[in-house]
């Protein structure tokens, strides 16, 4: 009897031990990092937003192409990096010679106190910093390191690894400044007498961005234009020369003008485009003028985002639109080089008394300069200047 429960003990132990190994679980694998790549959207106006809810604050907009650091996913969001030029604000009271004064010193996407806050410093955290100039009361700086914002999957492909977006930041820093050159060297070319002109390094400048920053469908565009208005002002320059010495038939003109032609053919697909003959003064005044009005703009669009989630710039025009008055005056260029002014152009009433000050977006004010017109303008921050600021919608 013994023997028989010891082998029932002995046969009961053996299965236990054999089918132990069938049963262990297998050790979870051990999930892998996520890979930091270039992210190129796929649509125009995504939205990059504070966190990952669609609910949640618009930091920017971005169109098709655009380029961005992926270091992350959550849900159906991509984490990104902030973009290059993108500026972060914190109170000034906390701030003492790049140094920050206190804890949890929030750090927000707009200089005011209901802008989102997209991180914290602490005391201690130096920061290269300068006095905001729409709202004295605020530090303008980078954002702090850690930052980071939010980007729907579905417009999102990988376009190369991380370095591929400091390779392409590099390259189109590189055909701007080339763009830069050739226009002012185009236009310093198109003031000379036709005996005095040398076109062809700046038409060689222009070509390098056609032929070498394809990448660049904007640039290339402009390249387009400048090339095409250069070679216009030397042929008419040339032939006006040659007609005043005498030494150009009409055979001669008729074959210079459809040599012109095939050229203007091999840059646009509509030979007959005319290319504006304020072409140079109107890209100096975009970037002297312009950028510093869309960046406000944009600014003040953001703020509004805060309030009304999900709206687009056009819906933001459309309120400010119904907020608008109606103003009447004499425009006035106001040229003074002077900080935080509130516009670039002059409102005079009667007696030419100062009435307010302009600027837009919309609108090319130079045309109506010395004129006196009617405009629909809605209210913008003065500065604490003298006058009231207001952008301009129309001018009649």
């Amino acid at each position: 009897m013994l023997s028989r429960l010891l082998c029932l003990s002995f046969f009961c132990l053996s299965s236990f031990t054999y089918a132990a190994p069938a049963a262990q679980a297998q050790p979870a694998k051990k999930a892998e990092s996520f890979k930091s790549y270039t992210g190129k959207l796929l649509a125009n106006k995504v939205r990059v937003r504070a966190k990952a809810d669609l609910d949640s604050p618009i930091v920017r907009q971005m169109n098709k192409n655009d380029l961005l650091l992926v270091i992350g996913e959550e849900g159906d969001f991509y984490v990104v990096e902030p973009l290059k030029d993108m500026k972060a604000y914190v109170f000034r009271s906390y701030v003492l010679d790049h140094v920050v004064e206190a804890n949890r010193v929030n750090v927000r996407l707009e200089p005011h106190v209901d802008a989102p806050i997209i991180a914290q410093l602490q005391a201690g955290d130096k920061v290269e910093d300068t006095i905001c100039s729409m709202n004295h009361k605020w530090l303008e700086i980078v954002p702090p390191k850690g930052t980071h914002f939010y980007v729907s999957k579905e417009f999102v492909a990988q376009a190369g690894g991380p370095e591929y977006l400091a390779n392409m930041e590099k390259r189109k820093s590189k055909v701007e400044e080339i763009l830069t050159a050739a226009y002012l060297n185009a236009e310093t070319e198109c003031k000379k007498d036709y005996e005095e002109m040398a076109p062809q390094q700046v038409i060689e400048q222009f070509q390098t961005i056609l032929h070498n920053f394809a990448d660049f469908p904007e640039a290339v565009s402009q390249a387009k234009e400048g090339l095409a208005l250069l070679k216009e002002t030397y042929l008419n320059k040339k032939i006006t020369y040659l007609e005043s010495k005498a030494e150009l038939s009409t055979t001669a003109k008729q074959e210079l003008l459809a040599k012109h032609k095939a050229e203007s053919g091999e840059l646009f697909s509509d030979p007959s485009l005319k290319v504006n003959p304020d072409l140079w003064s109107k890209r100096t005044k975009d970037r002297d003028h312009l950028t510093f009005w869309d960046t406000l703009e944009e600014s003040l669009y953001l703020s509004w985002t805060a309030f009304h989630s999900g709206k687009s710039f056009d819906e933001y025009y459309v309120e400010q639109k119904a907020n608008a008055t109606v103003l009447s005056g004499k425009v006035e260029r106001y040229s003074h080089e002077v900080k935080n002014k509130p516009g670039d152009f002059l409102l005079r009433g009667d007696e030419d008394a100062p009435l307010a000050y302009l600027y837009s977006t919309q609108i090319d004010l130079d045309k109506y300069a010395g004129k006196t017109v009617t405009l629909l303008a809605v209210p913008r921050p003065n500065n604490h200047f003298a006058f009231p600021a207001y952008f301009v919608f129309s001018v009649e």
